[in-house]
């Protein structure tokens, strides 16, 4: 199982031993973890510890984002992101990111850009690093999407649905915290969930003749980027998504990637979206007044058909169709992440120092084990 402490992607087997813990970025199959060592990104397989490839750098970096193939890594010289989806760099008037090949087959590329940015995924065909650009570059406040093109390093805007590019002055900028992301299974489309957004103002309002009509402030959406197309999409979430403590929010995507589930704690309220029409299909209010709203986070069992949600020390099993409750228990910690077993027979949660696993069918805490300077739990074993 995979939990990130202070010094990154923790490593620990079925009884607890902890067998690595240096590595900052897994791919996205979590069959490979990758770590800086000295001046080397080294490659190595979670299930042995072995090291398979290792790529010489230009200095000692972080590993920030692997590629959907795991094929290519980026890397900064920050190393305080590693942990932290609302992480925000210090100002700078440049940024220099460098690009590797984890098996060393070509040497790491280096990419000085004029401007603040952070390496947020790469392109579904390795030809682009998206990233967040921040504004202004020496004090930012706000930020916006772009890509890097990796043949020229050339910054360009995205594209719009249609695949034409977004017009000068219409590419949005956006305010608040970004809570959580989470990849589609076939690792063509990258989903995070913005809360606060304040006076933020999506591309589609800002295209002439498109603006919104009702003018109303949007306090949280779901920002949809495709890996394999190059567009991003602002899925609006309805109030109170947003209103309340990010902490009460959490963000999980169905198996098949075809549905999208959040969840707003501080009210009990989960929506649907569907991510064909990347449209909310349905909200329900979950009747619990147990659920205070911190520590949620949410997941599908490995076959859809249940969603389960954590919130303060409770867990709760819901029907994913119809969101309806059927199961309730209570935790004797606050939880810090969950993960499902690949037989679907297991939850496993985070909590402080330690990771508890639990029977799906019964609540039943099986047994526990130490988990120390556990963060949160990223995921169990590869499915």
């Amino acid at each position: 199982m995979f939990f990130d402490s202070d010094h990154g992607i923790t490593v620990a087997d079925n009884h607890g031993e902890v067998k690595s813990g240096d590595a900052t970025v897994a791919s996205p199959d979590w069959s490979r973890l990758y770590a800086v060592r000295g001046d080397k990104l080294i490659t190595f397989d979670p299930k042995t510890n072995q090291e398979l490839a290792g790529t010489g750098l230009p200095r000692r970096l972080t590993a920030r984002v692997a590629s959907p193939a795991g094929t290519l890594v980026a890397l900064t010289a920050d190393s305080s992101a590693h942990h932290d989806p609302t992480h925000r760099p210090a100002g700078r008037e440049r940024s220099t990111i460098v690009v590797a090949d984890p098996s060393g087959a070509r040497p790491a590329r280096e990419f000085d850009l004029p401007g603040n940015f952070e390496p947020e995924a790469f392109s579904a065909d390795d030809a682009y690093l998206f990233v967040l650009e921040y504004l202004p570059a020496n004090a930012p406040e706000r930020y916006r999407v772009r890509r890097v093109e990796l043949a020229t390093g050339q910054v360009q805007p995205l594209l719009l649905r249609d695949k034409q590019l977004i017009p000068p002055g219409a590419e949005e900028e956006m305010r608040g915290e970004g809570r959580q992301a989470v990849l589609s299974p076939d690792r063509t489309r990258l989903y995070t969930l913005y809360l606060h957004q304040g006076d933020h103002q999506h591309t589609r309002d800002l295209l002439p003749g498109r603006r919104g009509a009702d003018g109303q402030a949007v306090h949280a959406f779901v920002h949809v980027l495709s890996l394999s197309e190059g567009w991003a999409y602002c899925l609006d979430l309805p109030d109170p998504f947003g209103l309340h403590p990010a902490g009460a929010h959490a963000l999980t995507i169905s198996p098949d990637g075809k549905r999208l589930y959040i969840g707003e704690m501080t009210t009990k309220q989960i929506a649907i979206a569907d991510t064909e029409s990347l449209t909310v299909t349905k909200v329900a209010k979950i009747p619990d007044d147990l659920l205070s709203g911190d520590g949620t986070a949410m997941l599908t069992s490995p076959d859809g058909s249940t969603l389960y949600l954590t919130s303060s020390n409770v867990l709760r099993r819901l029907d994913s169709a119809t969101l309806r409750v059927d199961g309730a228990w209570p935790l004797p910690a606050a939880v810090r992440g969950l993960a499902v077993s690949p037989d679907g027979r297991q939850v496993l949660l985070g909590q402080t120092n330690s990771i508890a696993r639990v029977d799906t069918s019964t609540g039943q805490v099986l047994d526990t084990f130490a988990a120390p300077g556990l963060l949160t739990l990223r995921n169990s074993t590869k499915r």
